[in-house]
C-alpha cells in the first residue's frame, strides 16, 4: 500500500443546510448582479451538459479560505450550490498534496472527520449566505441540523499501473471511506463499505457509502460528485420534513392534553388543513426525487444516484414521513370530528332550553285556577 501515491486529486468536503421553504433561483442570479455581491462572490454560470436536473442549482464561488489540516495550512476553494427546494450545499475543495501516500490520505480523512474548524466555518458562511440571498427566500429557516459528506476525487496515481479494478485489493478503501486511521476494521465492515463499487470504463472507479465516497476520474469530471451532492440535498430535505412532522405532532398532542374544546373553536380545523398542505408539499418533494434527475446518453450516473439513495436510506425516511403524515392527518381528523360532535351537543342543549322557555310558561298558565 505504501508504494501507491496520489499524484493529483482533491478532497470535496460538503456541508448542506436547509435555509428556507424554497428558493427562487432566478432571483438569486439577479441578486448576484448587484455590485457589492459581484465584488465578494463569483456567479458560476457553467452548465454540465451530461446531466439534466430539473431547475438546476445556482453555483456561487465564495472565495478561498485557509484551513488547518493536521500540521499544515492549505488553501481551500469554497463553492456554494443553491437548490430550489430550500437547501444550500457548501463544498470545500481541498487539494491533495503531491505524492500523497494512501496512508497519509487516510490520516487526513480522520483529521477532517474529527476536526471542528470546517463545521464552524461552514455554519458561519451558510448564515451569511442566507442573509445575502434572503430576498429570494419566501420563508427563512433556521434549522440546526445539517448533512456532512466527503468525496475523495483522484485524477492520477503515482506508482500504480495495474488495472483500476484491482485497487480494492491494493489499498484499504474502507479505512479511507470510514476515516479510520487507527482501528483495524473487521472483514464484515469492509465488505459492507465496498459493496457499492462501480466502473464505467477501465480507467475510472466509484465507491459510494453513507458518509463518504471515493471517485477515481482521470478527466477530473465532477459529474459523479454532483450526483452524490444532489442525493445529499434530497436526504437533508427528508430529514427536515421528518423533524417538522415530529414538531407538528407534538404541537397537536400538547393542544389536546388538558385543554377543553371551545364551542366555536376552529383550532383543529386549522391543524387538519395544515396537515393536508404539509402532506402535499412533502409528497411532491419525495415522489419527484427521481423525476428531478435525468441523464443523457447512458444510465451510469442514474445507477450512481440510485446507489447513493439506497445508501442514504431514502426508503426508510420516506416510510417514516408517510407514517407521520398519516398519523397527523388521522388525529387531526378525529379531533375535528370531536369538535363537531361537541358543537352538535351544545346546539341540542340550546334547542332544549329554547323549547323549555316556550313550554314552561304555557304549563304554568294551564295550571292556574
Amino acid at each position: 500500500m505504501d508504494d501507491i501515491k496520489i499524484k493529483k486529486g482533491k478532497i470535496l468536503v460538503y456541508r448542506v443546510f436547509d435555509i428556507g421553504s424554497e428558493i427562487d433561483l432566478e432571483k438569486v442570479e439577479a441578486l448576484f448582479e448587484d455590485k457589492k455581491l459581484k465584488e465578494r462572490f463569483k456567479l458560476d454560470r457553467k452548465h454540465n451538459m451530461s446531466l439534466i436536473i430539473s431547475r438546476s442549482p445556482v453555483s456561487v464561488q465564495l472565495g478561498n479560505f485557509e484551513i488547518n489540516i493536521q500540521d499544515r495550512r492549505v488553501t481551500s476553494e469554497l463553492v456554494a450550490k443553491v437548490w430550489h427546494f430550500g437547501t444550500v450545499s457548501l463544498c470545500f475543495q481541498i487539494p491533495m498534496t503531491d505524492s500523497c501516500s494512501w496512508l497519509d490520505l487516510v490520516k487526513t480523512a480522520s483529521w477532517i472527520e474529527n476536526d471542528q474548524e470546517i463545521e464552524v466555518l461552514a455554519r458561519n458562511k451558510a448564515k451569511e449566505f442566507q442573509n445575502d440571498i434572503k430576498h429570494a427566500i419566501p420563508v427563512l429557516n433556521d434549522w440546526v441540523m445539517n448533512e456532512d459528506y466527503v468525496t475523495y476525487l483522484i485524477q492520477e496515481f503515482d506508482g500504480f499501473a495495474a488495472p483500476l479494478a484491482t485497487l480494492i485489493d491494493r489499498v484499504d478503501i474502507p479505512a479511507l471511506i470510514l476515516a479510520e486511521s487507527k482501528e483495524m476494521l473487521s472483514d464484515s465492515i469492509k465488505r459492507s463499505t465496498i459493496e457499492n463499487v462501480f466502473q464505467y470504463s477501465k480507467d475510472d472507479l466509484v465507491v459510494v457509502d453513507w458518509n463518504a465516497a471515493l471517485v477515481v476520474e482521470p478527466s477530473g469530471s465532477m459529474d459523479v460528485p454532483l450526483v452524490i451532492e444532489f442525493a445529499l440535498n434530497q436526504l437533508l430535505e427528508m430529514r427536515y420534513y421528518d423533524d417538522l412532522l415530529d414538531q407538528r405532532l407534538n404541537t397537536l398532542y400538547n393542544e389536546v392534553v388538558g385543554r377543553k374544546k371551545g364551542l366555536f373553536s376552529n383550532k383543529y380545523s386549522r391543524l387538519a388543513e395544515e396537515a393536508g398542505q404539509i402532506y402535499l408539499e412533502i409528497s411532491e418533494i419525495v415522489e419527484n426525487v427521481e423525476n428531478s434527475f435525468k441523464t443523457v446518453g447512458d444510465f451510469y450516473l442514474a445507477t450512481i444516484f440510485r446507489a447513493s439513495s439506497k445508501r442514504f436510506r431514502f426508503d426508510d425516511w420516506k416510510r417514516s414521513i408517510n407514517e407521520k403524515l398519516g398519523n397527523l392527518a388521522e388525529v387531526s381528523k378525529l379531533l375535528h370530528s370531536e369538535v363537531n360532535e361537541s358543537r352538535n351537543q351544545t346546539m341540542e342543549m340550546i334547542i332544549i332550553l329554547l323549547i323549555a322557555v316556550e313550554v314552561v310558561p304555557l304549563i304554568f298558565s294551564l295550571l292556574k285556577p
